[in-house]
């Protein structure tokens, strides 16, 4: 025997749109991090905004369909407001996420570029280390790393002396500390900066 959904009380589709739209959308401001400065953290605001506005008509709309008696409706409609509390309460939960995609997508483009550019690099007896910034936002920069000594990743301690010099007069020195963002294989990472 099937049950019938009252028409009425269907689940809404366009709060999971407006997610996987979201969602891309941090995807490709995380990507774009070489946007010149106020673009990066307008294009991020204006995603967020967007988010916002979604998630405070999909709650309205959710209260008034469980006023009107569709459950199913005002549960498909409150995941969306769900969905942004929890990003605004724990943003590394979804901000990790879209950084990490946006990473390595914003790599892959460029992946053959940095390659010719490594391998034009002399080779001066030590294994190479080099950065290309990427931008950030307000404080929080991202430069990708080349460490052929995967050093990088190791804590200060037990980073070599040669491997400190090489790093330097680079955004690995910055008083504020650096973070291995995402691991990108081949000796590259993308790494975010304090400073």
């Amino acid at each position: 025997m099937t049950i019938a959904i009252p028409a009425a009380d269907r689940p809404a589709l366009w709060p999971v749109l407006a997610m996987a739209t979201v969602s891309a959308g941090l995807v490709m401001v995380d990507a774009a991090l070489e946007w010149e400065p106020p673009f990066d953290a307008l294009a991020l605001l204006l995603v967020l905004a967007l988010w916002c506005a979604a998630a405070m008509r999909a709650a309205s709309l959710a209260v008034r369909a469980r006023r009107q008696g569709q459950p199913r409706r005002a549960v498909s409609l409150a995941l969306l407001p769900l969905a942004f509390l929890v990003t605004v309460v724990q943003p590394r939960l979804v901000m990790g996420g879209a950084q990490t995609l946006g990473d390595r997508l914003h790599f892959m483009i460029e992946y053959q570029e940095y390659l010719a550019l490594i391998r034009a690099t002399p080779d001066m007896g030590q294994p190479k280390l080099m950065l290309w910034g990427w931008g950030g936002f307000i404080v929080a920069l991202t430069s990708l790393v080349y460490d052929e000594s995967d050093e990088v990743t190791l804590p200060p301690e037990r980073q070599s002396a040669s491997w400190k010099a090489r790093a330097e007069h680079t955004d690995l020195a910055c008083p504020y500390g650096y973070w291995v963002r995402t691991a990108l294989g081949a000796h590259f990472y993308a790494v975010g900066v304090g400073c």
